[in-house]
């Protein structure tokens, strides 16, 4: 279905042809009826009596009377009004399919990162679930470990009371061997007094044999009890070791499952503990403050073990040191107004003017918390500073979307916040968040365009008419000299919010 301009535009068009056909159409009937029209037959005695007498010898002609409805036919006039209205009409139509197309791209632009956000959450909920999934099967083996090791425990206890009871019985049944003993010895007596009082002769040899029999009596119980108690003490003895060899065991499982859970879940998350790594291996230097000590020049880091190393420019100066240089601008040597790919990799010297590059900061980024730090300086040498103590930015898929901005401190004016949020945006890869243009190509520069700025410290270099350049067409800082002053220079520059705990376990 076409725009509704363009319909309007055509259907305007269609009614003016309609009318200069219909004005063409009855000026031309009106001339033909005009020149095939016969001349009026007069009869004899009208001619003698309309006929005046001062003119009797001359003919008239017949001629129409002038009509009030006839069609206006001057076609020069009303084809070069027609002509300049359809010049205005097709003009106007052209913007409009202009204007049209340039919003159908953002509709698409918008379609196509809104899919990427979501592809991309539904990632992250899924890598959320799988780690869910684990969390809860460490649980469920934690859990299943210390039953086990409950109803070990119960059993054992069970077993040990066991043991004691029969140890307790055994122990009775002896003291009953010995209280039978005892009553064993009393009869004899018993029966030698009973004897010996009697007075009989017979009653000696009586009495030995009595005594004979409680002796040897009293040994066998004795014998008994000590091999009951023998019996018991091993038994125990058994059961304990074997108990104790149980808890060992199980001990050892549980450790080995512990030590196998931990090891997934570290490879999982990418890395090892200190004490598997190889000693000799030496620490990797992923910011300029972990140089020892910091330094103010070109520094190499390695962020992982398997990433490429690259070279940084290092600030040991503006407040405590330990900068990362991400961008630094100050003569206008190198040109600023450049296409996705070169922000992306990088450019420019170390030395001198350059960006580190998009996929380098993500990097930077993503290994530890930052704090950002703009330095700006005008050209009377005044220098003014922002400071924010949160800075993170997005990857490629996610148009390197500056994700986290912290609280603002400094005293340049807050000119940066009002990007938090936005994608980088550079004249062949509008991201910005205005419909119906583009930041980057209006301003000519590169940064994280919203609708559409209040800082474009990417935009062109002024050296002359530096305080009078077409608004927002400069380096400039909205809170500080405005949209139409162009700082001479700009220094952008990240640092880890704990690199003072790094320096002390320097």
């Amino acid at each position: 279905m076409p725009p509704a301009p363009k319909v309007f535009a055509n259907l305007t068009i269609t009614l003016y042809i309609i009318i200069i056909v219909m004005h063409f159409t009855g000026c031309h009937m009106q001339e033909l009826s005009a020149t095939s029209r016969p001349p009026a037959q007069e009869t004899h005695w009208q001619q003698r009596t309309t006929r005046p007498p001062t003119t009797r010898n001359t003919a008239t002609r017949w001629r129409a009377a002038p009509n009030p409805n006839t069609y206006n036919c001057d076609y020069k006039d009303l084809l070069t009004k027609m002509h300049d209205r359809l010049n205005f009409l097709v003009s106007m139509d052209d913007d409009q399919r202009k204007h049209l197309d340039n919003i159908d791209k953002k509709i698409v632009q918008f379609e196509a990162s809104n899919l990427a956000r979501m592809e991309s959450l539904a990632v992250q909920q899924l890598n959320f679930h799988k780690r869910i999934d684990v969390v809860e099967h460490m649980q469920r083996l934690t859990r299943q470990g210390v039953d086990e090791l409950l109803g070990e425990f119960e059993t054992y206890t069970k077993k040990l009371n066991h043991t004691d009871q029969s140890h307790n019985n055994k122990a009775n049944i002896d003291l009953n061997e010995l209280n039978t003993v005892r009553k064993a010895r009393q009869l004899p007596q018993q029966y030698n007094q009973t004897t010996l009082g009697s007075g009989g002769g017979g009653g000696g040899g009586g009495s030995i044999g009595d005594n004979d029999f409680s002796n040897s009596q009293k040994l066998n119980a004795m014998a008994v009890f000590l091999v009951s108690l023998r019996t018991a003490v091993k038994d125990l003895q058994n059961d304990l070791q074997t108990n104790v060899t149980r808890l060992l065991q199980q001990t050892g499982n549980l450790q080995r499952r512990f030590n196998n859970l931990m090891r997934r879940q570290l490879n999982q998350l990418g890395y090892l503990p200190a004490q598997l790594a190889s000693a000799s291996q030496p620490p990797l230097v992923t910011s300029c403050a972990q140089s020892d000590p910091p330094v103010r020049g070109v520094l190499r880091l390695q962020l992982t073990g398997s990433s490429e190393p690259f070279y940084v420019m290092c600030d040991s100066q503006s407040l405590g040191g330990a900068w990362t240089v991400i961008m630094n601008r100050f003569n206008g040597d190198i040109n600023f107004e450049r296409g996705w790919l070169d922000y992306k990799y990088g450019f420019g010297n170390l030395a001198g003017e350059f960006f580190i590059g998009l996929d380098k900061l993500y990097a930077l980024t993503a290994v530890e918390i930052n704090e950002l730090l703009i330095v700006l300086e005008d050209f009377q040498g005044n220098r003014k500073y922002a400071r924010y103590n949160l800075f993170a930015i997005g990857n490629e898929q996610e148009m390197y979307e500056l994700k986290l901005l912290g609280k603002y401190e400094g005293d340049a004016g807050d000119s940066f916040s009002y990007h938090a949020g936005s994608k980088f945006s550079t004249y062949d890869n509008d991201n910005d968040g205005c419909v119906d243009c583009n930041c980057a190509q209006s301003h000519k520069g590169a940064w994280w365009y919203n609708w559409c700025d209040q800082s474009n410290l990417m935009g062109p270099y002024h050296a002359t008419d530096y305080n009078k350049i077409e608004q927002y067409r400069g380096i400039y800082w909205q809170d500080w000299l405005g949209p139409t002053y162009s700082l001479k220079a700009a220094k952008m520059m990240i640092r880890p919010i704990n690199w003072d705990q790094d320096a002390r376990r320097r």
